[in-house]
């Protein structure tokens, strides 16, 4: 039995996965991109152009009810958003075109992977620098002069950063759908000093935009499995919310240490083990 091209063993095995990324998600609010390349490339053996297409739509669907959300709870800074999508979304359609037009190489694919495993060990990086960071304010009781009060007493500089900041990221997004949670928030942290609850509001919005553009060229181009990322998407409308709800149980730093294993992990495995694919 079949079902849109999908046996019953495929597709339980595609909503165990977006159940379990799901449940990252809700978790720790990283797992889009970062875990999604991986499963895909791994796991379901897709080239690495179609995995950034699909996991890009898999991003869009699991966020978009999350920005409703956050938009009905005012936790989004338009301004900051969009001074980030001003640089971001030129970057990343150009990026994103780009990639398609390569794609059918195999040279190109086996760089994209090696890319990709660069930009997942960043993203390691940015975490732990962020959790640093978190851990110093928290410590410094003084409430020194920090990189974001500095950068809000210069207006310009401030707009600069935006737009320089939202090309990379939209950038790395159009080439391996991964940055929306695990760089833009610790970039909204430390560059615009926002609190919590607007960062992730902020991210959230920002992420949505920018997969959506993103899946969109890649469909365009037939590089997006799209029954995958919706048969996952629906997974994932359980390990969200349970995900979410441990979240709220388990202390702030135990929780970012979590997410830096999560995303090391996910590292290693493309590391190690995706040059078959």
């Amino acid at each position: 039995m079949e079902l849109f091209g999908l046996d019953i063993l495929e597709i339980a095995i595609r909503l165990g996965l977006g159940l379990v990324i799901g449940f990252s998600i809700g978790l720790t609010g990283v797992g889009g991109g970062v875990l999604m390349l991986p499963a895909l490339t791994l796991l379901l053996k897709m080239n690495p152009v179609m995995a950034v297409g699909t996991a890009s739509l898999y991003s869009f669907l699991t966020k978009l009810s999350a920005t409703f959300h956050h938009v009905k709870l005012k936790t989004i800074d338009w301004t900051i958003s969009l001074l980030f999508l001003v640089g971001a979304l030129p970057a990343n359609a150009v990026v994103s075109f780009w990639v398609i037009h390569r794609g059918a190489s195999k040279e190109f694919q086996q760089g994209l992977r090696i890319f990709i495993t660069g930009t997942v060990f960043f993203c390691v990086g940015a975490m732990v620098l962020n959790l640093i960071s978190h851990l110093r304010n928290q410590s410094n009781r003084t409430g020194g002069n920090t990189l974001a009060d500095r950068i809000k007493a210069r207006p310009v500089l401030c707009r600069t950063l935006g737009v320089f900041a939202g090309a990379v990221v939209g950038a790395l997004i159009g080439a391996t759908s991964i940055g929306g949670g695990v760089l833009i928030i610790p970039l909204l942290m430390l560059l615009f000093g926002l609190d919590a609850r607007r960062t992730v509001g902020s991210s959230i919005f920002i992420a949505v935009v920018l997969t959506l553009l993103t899946s969109l060229i890649y469909s365009k181009g037939g590089d997006t499995d799209m029954v995958t990322a919706a048969v996952m998407a629906a997974g994932s409308l359980i390990g969200v919310p349970s995900g979410s709800k441990l979240s709220v149980k388990i202390p702030d730093k135990l929780l970012q240490g979590v997410m830096i294993v999560l995303v090391f992990v996910a590292a290693i495995m493309m590391l190690f083990i995706g040059g078959g694919y």
